[in-house]
């Protein structure tokens, strides 16, 4: 897994997250993909708002309670 952070011209920053390794059937391997991108989808949502506006939405623990 690989995560880039890459500063642009108008003062924000274009995270690219690269996970790869996934094995299975082509199935398996595109449920895998989809589930990760969904994941890290979630993180990065959360960060945003904690960056942005300070705001801590407490999504990982509440996604995972126990």
């Amino acid at each position: 897994m690989e995560w880039r952070f890459t500063p642009r011209s108008d003062d924000t920053t274009l995270v690219t997250i690269s996970n790869w390794g996934f094995e299975g059937s082509d199935d398996e391997v595109i449920s895998e993909a989809i589930d990760a991108m969904g994941g890290f989808s979630y993180v990065l949502a959360g960060l945003k708002a904690l960056l942005e506006h300070d705001i801590e939405l407490n999504l990982v623990a509440d996604h995972y309670p126990a």
